[in-house]
């Protein structure tokens, strides 16, 4: 867990701020908890209560429990539990906030106000390191914050902690974890093989690749890991290899949204995914007969489905609906979202993706690039292309999908151990993909390579 003090004399505004502090810092999708130190006695209980009475009778914890909250009443004797001792109680979560314990050998920021008649603890302690201040024209060594800007003051704690990147560096992540999606319907074999569902992942104990043989295994899978890396403190990249958008229009015309949240949402209410078997075919059709004719295209002979054409047969500017997105038109041998059948339907991975991409951006601390900033909460879901690495995957023995998830997660790893992820996570130039989405890495595939490269030949970080 990171852990950053606020301190402050008395009638500081210390606790004002702690409490701004943790509804901005949790409305970003962190998990906060608090500590507050006090120097006179406290008891929250009262004599003759059932837990007061616990306590006299010489138990030493008593938990209060109710349906909202409960309450862990420890007696102790001797010198007070220093701080490292009352961390250790506390739940994992991304950030703990300390009021109090000056003196604490942890990063703190002083809140410093000239009405208290007190000198400023920071000329003394070096781990003080800003201050926050509504005083005008304060000159320190350390940084000086205005402290009713809440929003500034989180921005430098999440920054020293490392939960967010600083102005100007790179956003930096302790695991990535790559899937290279199916929309197969019914399981695959239970024999790992390709055109089957594959997460390579990426972090300091090394790399793996596991294959699956329905979606629902692998968004468990991806759930548990999403679920262990918060718990550890650790921030996670996850890269989906289907459009996490669709071509501009699409969602206001389908949702009366242009938001690709929406889609998702829409798409999640309509998906069925009963251990691969699905009705993606039905829900084109349906689609399609909604909006007069397209936009998507691909199917079995054997459906009989009059909305959707087996071939691609469907006039897009008519239609007023581009046929691509704005990053298939800089990747040219990207298929389109529309297709949904035969070799490169990429567009029956995003029907059967799209849904999950919903239930995991509604987990807390979970953020969706490029919809939101990069870096600012601790998990990050992306859309990937690996085919940006065909040359190198083409060089790698054995199944093709293992290969190319597995490297695209060493090269994006290894990238963001170097600090040099920013260019990759730069917003893209395009405003179109505020609402079509980007491939992560488009443009950079020769960083890409040289970094899964290195990566195999050992090459020192």
């Amino acid at each position: 867990m990171k852990v950053y003090g606020v301190i402050g004399w008395k009638n500081s505004g210390k606790t004002s701020l702690m409490e701004r502090l943790v509804a901005d810092i949790t409305a970003r999708g962190f998990s906060v908890s608090t500590v507050k130190h006090v120097h006179h006695e406290v008891d929250l209980d009262q004599p003759g209560k059932d837990t007061f009475r616990h306590r006299q009778a010489g138990a030493r914890e008593v938990v209060l429990a109710s349906k909202d909250r409960f309450a862990l009443m420890v007696e102790h004797r001797g010198p007070e539990p220093d701080l490292a001792a009352i961390l250790a109680r506390l739940a994992p979560v991304d950030l703990v906030l300390v009021e109090g314990y000056k003196r604490d050998t942890h990063r703190k920021l002083e809140v410093w106000r000239a009405e208290t008649g007190q000198a400023m603890i920071q000329p003394g302690d070096p781990l003080v390191r800003a201050v926050a201040t509504d005083a005008k024209g304060v000159a320190l060594p350390v940084p000086v914050l205005d402290l009713n800007d809440t929003a500034a003051v989180a921005d430098f704690i999440l920054s020293e902690v490392g939960l967010v990147p600083a102005n100007g560096e790179s956003p930096r992540f302790d695991t990535v974890a790559i899937a290279d999606w199916s929309a197969t319907n019914g399981p695959s074999p239970a024999k790992p093989s390709p055109d089957a569902i594959w997460i390579g992942t990426a972090s300091a104990t090394g790399e793996t690749a596991h294959y699956f043989r329905t979606r629902a295994e692998a968004e468990a899978h991806l759930a548990t890991l999403i679920a262990t890396e918060q718990a550890a403190g650790r921030r996670l990249l996850v890269g989906f290899d289907f459009p996490l958008g669709y071509p501009a229009g699409f969602a206001a015309r389908l949702t009366c949204e242009a938001s690709p949240r929406a889609l998702w949402r829409w798409l999640a209410d309509r998906i069925t995914d009963d251990g691969n078997r699905n009705n993606r075919f039905a829900v084109a059709d349906a689609i399609n007969a909604q909006m007069g004719g397209g936009p998507f295209w691909g199917r079995p002979a054997s459906l009989p489905l009059p909305h959707l054409p087996e071939r691609k047969s469907i006039n897009y500017p008519a239609l007023g609906l581009p046929e691509r997105r704005a990053i298939e038109t800089r990747i040219p041998r990207a298929q389109p979202v529309w297709k949904l059948y035969t070799t490169g339907s990429v567009g029956s991975q995003a029907l059967m993706g799209l849904p999950m991409i919903h239930r995991l951006s509604q987990r807390a601390g979970v953020t969706v690039w490029p919809f939101d900033p990069p870096g600012t909460a601790p998990v990050t879901l992306a859309e990937v292309y690996p085919s940006l690495l065909a040359p190198l995957v083409a060089q790698t023995p054995g199944i093709k999908d293992a290969a190319q998830v597995t490297l695209l997660a060493r090269a994006l790893f290894r990238l963001s151990g170097q600090g040099a992820l920013a260019p990759l996570l730069a917003p893209p130039d395009d405003p179109r993909a505020i609402e079509e989405g980007w491939i992560l890495g488009a443009g950079h595939e020769a960083t890409l390579i040289d970094a899964a490269t290195e990566a195999t030949t050992g090459a020192a970080p």
